[in-house]
This record gives C-alpha cells, sequence and structure tokens, in this order.
C-alpha cells in the first residue's frame, strides 16, 4: 500500500503547498464566520460558514468537506461568492485532520464511520440555522470519498434535505497495484500496528512535482499551520479501502450529482474519472472537466469557471 499510495501523497502535499501560497489569489476571498459545532460523540470541532449579507434567508445551503491535509479555509472564495448569491455555505474541520483541536485524533481516525457520523451531525447543524432550505453536500478530493460513502449513513430527515452532491477532484483510483505478498504483509503490518504513524514527506519520496511555474512547494507547505506531517496506518489504509469501494457506493447513488474534475490531476486521470461517472446510479448527473486546471481546482486559472458552474448548479436544483 505504501508504493500504491506515496504518488497520492506527493502530489496532495505539493498541491497543499500550492493552496496555501494561492489562498484568496483573486482577492476576494471572504474569512467567513467561525465557530465550533458538537458531533455525535461529544467531540467539538470549528467551523466557518459564510451567510447573505443583511440576514437575509438562505435560497439553498451548501456543506462543505475537505481533502486530505485541509482545511475549511479552503472554501473561502466559494463560501464568499456563494454567500453574494443568497446561498449559504458551512465548512468544518475534519476528524483526525491539521485543525482538528484534539492534538491526539491528529493524523488518524478510529473508524471511518466516525467521518459519516460527523457529517450526520454537521448537516443536521447547518440544516438548523436554515430551516426549510434545500442542502448540497460539497466534497473535494478525500471530501468526496466521504461524502460518496457517508450519504447512505446520513439519517432521514437529512437525505430528504440534500437536494444534490458535489464531486470536485474525486479521488477514484490510486497508481499502480503491489504484488499480492506485499500487499499481504503492508496490510498485515496495519493490523498490527494499526497506530504507527508514518511521515508524509518520508513516504512521498519524490518532491519535484510542481503544480505552479513558480515557488517552493515544500517550503511554503511547511508553513501551512494545518499540514499534518505524519498519519497512521490504518489513516492511510482506509484511505485506500475508501478508493477501492467507491465505484460500488457509486452505483447506489440516486441524488442528482456534479463532477468537476481536472486535466491535469497527477494521480487521477479524466479517463478514470469519466469511466467513474458512469458508474453514478443517479439519473440526473452532469460532469465537466477543466482541461488546463490541476487538483485544487480552486486554485487554477480556470477557478471562476468552477466556481460559476458549482453556482449555476445549485441555483437550477433549488
Amino acid at each position: 500500500m505504501f508504493t500504491v499510495i506515496r504518488k497520492y501523497i506527493s502530489t496532495v502535499l505539493s498541491l497543499a503547498a500550492a493552496a496555501s501560497a494561492a489562498a484568496g489569489g483573486d482577492g476576494k476571498a471572504d474569512a467567513g464566520l467561525r465557530g465550533e459545532w458538537e458531533s455525535f460523540d461529544g467531540a467539538r470541532f470549528p467551523y466557518t460558514k459564510w451567510l447573505p449579507a443583511g440576514g437575509a434567508k438562505a435560497k439553498a445551503v451548501v456543506v462543505c468537506v475537505h481533502g486530505l491535509s485541509g482545511a475549511a479555509s479552503d472554501f473561502e472564495q466559494l463560501g464568499g461568492k456563494l454567500a453574494r448569491r443568497g446561498v449559504a455555505v458551512y465548512a468544518y474541520e475534519l476528524r483526525g485532520q491539521g485543525n482538528d483541536p484534539e492534538e491526539k485524533r491528529i493524523g488518524d481516525i478510529r473508524r471511518r464511520e466516525h467521518w459519516f457520523a460527523d457529517l450526520d451531525r454537521f448537516t443536521a447543524f447547518a440544516r438548523g440555522g436554515h430551516p426549510g432550505a434545500p442542502v448540497f453536500l460539497y466534497g473535494e478530493s478525500l471530501g468526496s470519498l466521504i461524502l460518496m460513502h457517508g450519504f447512505a449513513a446520513l439519517d432521514a430527515d437529512n437525505r430528504e434535505a440534500v437536494k444534490g452532491v458535489m464531486f470536485a477532484s474525486p479521488v477514484i483510483a490510486l497508481p499502480g497495484k503491489l504484488p499480492p505478498v506485499k500487499n499481504f504483509f503492508v496490510h498485515l503490518a496495519i493490523k498490527i500496528c494499526p497506530c504507527l504513524k508514518v511521515s508524509l514527506l518520508d513516504l512521498a519520496g519524490d518532491t519535484d512535482a510542481q503544480v505552479t511555474g513558480d515557488g517552493d512547494h515544500w517550503e511554503q507547505m511547511e508553513k501551512t499551520p494545518h499540514f499534518v506531517r505524519r498519519f497512521t496506518l490504518r489513516m492511510l489504509g482506509t484511505v485506500e479501502d475508501m478508493v477501492e469501494g467507491c465505484g460500488e457506493v457509486a452505483a447506489r447513488l440516486r441524488v442528482p450529482v456534479l463532477v468537476l474534475y481536472p486535466g491535469k490531476d497527477l494521480f487521477t486521470t479524466p479517463e478514470q474519472v469519466e469511466a467513474f461517472y458512469e458508474e453514478l446510479g443517479s439519473p440526473d448527473k452532469t460532469k465537466q472537466l477543466f482541461a488546463e486546471s490541476h487538483h485544487l481546482l480552486h486554485y487554477g486559472g480556470e477557478r471562476e469557471k468552477v466556481f460559476k458552474r458549482i453556482r449555476e448548479w445549485v441555483e437550477e436544483r433549488s
């Protein structure tokens, strides 16, 4: 599994560094309003919300889930733009990622069902501020995986309120396959030492992946406050298992789906995303390729097109 996920880690971390440098790149990012919410187990997590001005009633609510080593701040540009169009946007800090307030949880997830239960509780929390408003779920990268697998775990009221799900740069494949013997021993290590943490920099190995034309991305990454340097074996194994199972859960989705994907993603090809799209069971599904963009669509040269497509799709279904 280490060999399989190596390129994934290298790419995502380089992109996370680029995101740190590019945040607010259009000069219109909105920091939003910050607060805390309580999840199923009593744990409290930070969140950020962007609301329509002047206390206006929201036309819709978008709940955002960030990616590996990401943060709610990744949605600043999207949140500000949608709020100005009358849509409330809520984004929470993921359990086990860099802004988790419980330090011992950072870099780990005991069970993926905890992510799903967090999603359910936060969706209900966001809905509570806007009774009757249609809800849309938006996941970026790892966040897309959490939405795919976690949608079925939403309670009935949440599922009824959700009028669409958006997957941005979904991680639906990992490069390469381990030989059977190595695969056996890697998964044995996960079972024996699930809490062993490994350095992502060591695991990535090749740090030459470039996503913009200038800057030392790894140096920038080191300065990102929410960057997670070490993940447990069970966390990495959980991500791998979710990637391998995404086709099965995609086939069961019936809610409207929007898939946004880049043409220059370094570890998931457009052809792989398009094959995943064909597996989606939803009768109302839409895909759009951003041929000149990299993994983090919010920070590429086509980001305004990305934001416009999201806004239009949400407004069409609100």
